[in-house]
């Protein structure tokens, strides 16, 4: 296994993994969704913070995304010029204003913990160490540009997640209507 930065070549396994590792999206309006809400703003705007994992042959079993500034991906994913937001509103309005509405629940949080990930890893790659090698992977990456924290939102019936993350350090910051917001210090 190694991690590499994330090339555009990447993009339709992505995409798999993102799909295999999901709750039930099992119609192309749902996948157009989850894939507007969390896939491809992040590697098509900030691929500098895209890195996965790969097995022997190169091909991806996780991958780890990242947005550097909560503010500018905000503002940048809910604007007229991308569409990303208009794509997730026509697919599924309630993921839709469950994003729209993050930046209440981030709050001031985003201050001291700017930059927000994804991250997702197929059943055969997980208790691996991936995980750790791909956080770490871009927690170097945040340091090295200054960026001073990271958050993440995980359900609260992950119960993988959830013990994963508090294992590796992330501190439990808020519980929000079901999932749990986690952050760390790069």
């Amino acid at each position: 296994m190694e991690i590499r930065a994330y090339e555009p070549r990447d993009k339709e396994r992505l995409r798999f993994i993102c799909l295999k590792t999901a709750p039930a999206f099992d119609t192309d309006k749902k996948r157009d969704a989850l894939f507007a809400a969390y896939l491809d703003f992040y590697i098509d705007v900030c691929p500098d913070y895209c890195f996965v994992a790969v097995n022997d042959s190169d091909q991806p079993i996780g991958y780890i995304l990242c947005a550097p500034d909560f503010d500018d991906y905000y503002r940048r994913y809910f604007s007229s010029d991308l569409p990303y937001s208009q794509k997730l509103l026509k697919s599924d309005p309630a993921t839709f204003i469950s994003l729209k509405l993050n930046k209440l629940f981030v709050g001031k949080l985003k201050n001291e913990y700017p930059a927000h990930l994804h991250i997702d890893i197929l059943p055969e790659g997980q208790r691996m160490g991936i995980g750790t090698a791909l956080v770490d992977t871009l927690r170097q990456k945040l340091r090295e540009d200054a960026v001073p924290g990271v958050f993440l939102t995980c359900s609260a019936d992950n119960v993988k997640g959830v013990n994963f993350y508090r294992k590796y350090g992330f501190q439990e910051k808020k519980k929000l209507f079901g999932s749990i917001l986690f952050a760390t210090e790069c």
